[in-house]
């Protein structure tokens, strides 16, 4: 199975790192441009671990139904330009803001070329305040090639994301990065 987190990178996401550290495990982390330019180190960081990194648009606006397919273009290309600028690396994966897959996004896709990655399991730990609520409903839909949807800019998900890494560990399942589950090239 594997884990991702959306909205970074952001100072929580070097707990996330650290906790994804102590049990040696791999995430995907879907990046919003804005700040990769803001945080650069983090970034950094976050490839450094052996993680992947994917395209989060780079402004994340609340408007993404809205926008033509040339702001989505832009959208696209601002955040993996920032990317390649900060780490030298070219991102294939891209995740539209709040799960979004309008026919104006596929055309971005389909123009930019880059590969849309959604997720099995939404812990709506980014609206729930209860911890618990939240690692319960990730821990009842968890099976074999799910994909779960965390954020790394909410203080509650590294309490979280180590109590789900226990209960993984304990249940015999394998987080790998998601490019490597769903068999999907995360760079050109």
């Amino acid at each position: 199975m594997a884990i991702t987190f959306d909205d970074g990178p952001v100072e929580i996401t070097l707990e996330i790192l650290k906790v994804l550290a102590k049990y040696k495990c791999r995430a995907g982390f879907f990046c919003i441009g804005k700040n990769i330019a803001a945080q650069p180190k983090i970034f950094k960081e976050i490839i450094k671990a052996g993680h992947l990194v994917g395209n989060h648009t780079y402004t994340h606006t609340r408007k993404m139904g809205a926008l033509s397919v040339s702001r989505m273009i832009w959208e696209i290309q601002e955040c993996n330009k920032i990317a390649e600028e900060t780490a030298g690396i070219k991102m294939n994966l891209f995740r539209p803001p709040f799960g979004i897959v309008s026919p104006k996004t596929q055309k971005a896709l389909q123009e930019t070329g880059l590969q849309s990655v959604g997720w099995s399991i939404r812990s709506f730990d980014a609206v729930l305040s209860s911890e618990e609520i939240i690692l319960n409903r990730i821990k009842k839909r968890i099976k074999p090639g799910a994909v779960i949807l965390l954020h790394d800019n909410n203080a509650k998900t590294v309490k979280i994301l180590e109590q789900l890494l226990v209960f993984l560990e304990q249940n015999n399942y394998e987080v790998v990065r998601p490019d490597k589950l769903l068999k999907i090239n995360a760079y050109s």
